[in-house]
C-alpha cells in the first residue's frame, strides 16, 4: 500500500537518502570539467604522466577505498543477516575494485609482475581483470555491464518511481535498504553517457580530450566508483538512523 514518505523525524528509506551535495553532484560535476582543464596550456600536468597515476584514475582508487570504509563502519548498523550479507558483498567488491585497479600495489610500489603473470596478463601487470581470455572478458564486459545497467534500473529507475509513488516500505524490511539514494541519479547518468563524445567525435574524425577520448575508459570506472561510494554513504545514514531509532 503506498503512503506519504516519512516525516522528517522519522528514519527515511535508502532511496530518499539525501546525501552530500559536494560528493552527489560537486564531484561529478568537477570530474567532467577536469579534462577540459587540462588542455589549457601550462596545466595539463598529466602531459607525458603514465595514466595510472592521472588524477581520474586515482580518484577511483580513493572512491573505493571510502567505499570500503563506509561499507565496513555499516556493519554494525546492520538490519539483519541479510543486510549484512549484502554490506559484507559491498565492502568485498570494493576491496577487490581497488585492488585490481592498482594492481594490487605494483602501481606505486613498482615490483616486478610474476613470469607467469606476465605471460597471461595483456598488460603484463599484477591483476585479474587483464588476464586474456574468459577472466577478463568476465570483468571487463559482463561484471562492468551490469554495474552499468544496475546503476541506471537501480540507481534512478526504480528510487525515481518509488519516491514519485510516495511507497513506504517498513523499517527495517528489505526494499527500506535496498536501492540506492535518487541523489546519486547524476552519478548514474554519467557513468552511462561518458562515452557518449567519444563515438560522435569518432564518426567525425575529430579529437577529444584524454578522459572523453582515448581514455574514456578510466572516467567511467571512476564514476562506476563514485556510485559504489554513494551507495555505501546511503547505507550507512539509514542503518545508522534505524539503529538510533530501535
Amino acid at each position: 500500500m503506498s503512503a506519504p514518505l516519512p516525516s522528517n523525524h522519522q528514519v527515511v528509506p535508502s532511496y530518499a537518502q539525501p546525501l552530500p551535495r559536494w560528493l552527489a553532484f560537486g564531484v561529478p560535476v568537477l570530474m567532467m570539467i577536469y579534462p577540459f582543464v587540462l588542455m589549457i596550456p601550462g596545466l595539463n600536468w598529466e602531459e607525458g604522466l603514465d595514466r595510472e597515476f592521472g588524477l581520474v584514475e586515482n580518484l577511483t582508487v580513493v572512491f573505493l577505498l571510502a567505499a570500503f570504509i563506509v561499507a565496513l563502519r555499516t556493519l554494525p548498523y546492520r538490519v539483519g543477516v541479510l543486510h549484512g550479507l549484502a554490506l559484507g558483498l559491498l565492502a568485498f567488491g570494493a576491496f577487490i575494485f581497488m585492488g585490481e585497479e592498482i594492481s594490487w600495489g605494483q602501481h606505486f610500489f613498482g615490483f616486478s609482475t610474476p613470469e607467469k603473470m606476465m605471460e597471461l596478463n595483456r598488460q603484463h601487470e599484477t591483476n585479474i581483470h587483464n588476464i586474456n581470455g574468459t577472466v577478463e572478458f568476465i570483468f571487463t564486459k559482463v561484471i562492468r555491464s551490469a554495474l552499468s545497467i544496475g546503476s541506471v534500473v537501480g540507481g534512478l529507475v526504480i528510487p525515481f518511481i518509488l519516491s514519485r509513488k510516495k511507497v513506504h516500505f517498513a523499517p527495517g524490511s528489505l526494499h527500506f535498504w535496498l536501492w540506492p539514494s535518487l541523489s546519486a541519479a547524476l552519478a548514474s547518468v554519467l557513468v552511462n553517457t561518458v562515452g557518449v563524445p567519444n563515438k560522435i567525435a569518432n564518426h567525425f574524425d575529430s579529437k577529444l580530450p584524454n578522459y572523453f577520448g582515448p581514455h574514456t575508459g578510466e572516467m567511467k570506472e571512476a564514476f562506476l566508483a563514485l556510485i559504489i561510494l554513494l551507495y555505501a554513504v546511503a547505507q550507512y545514514r539509514v542503518s545508522r538512523q534505524l539503529k538510533m531509532k530501535a
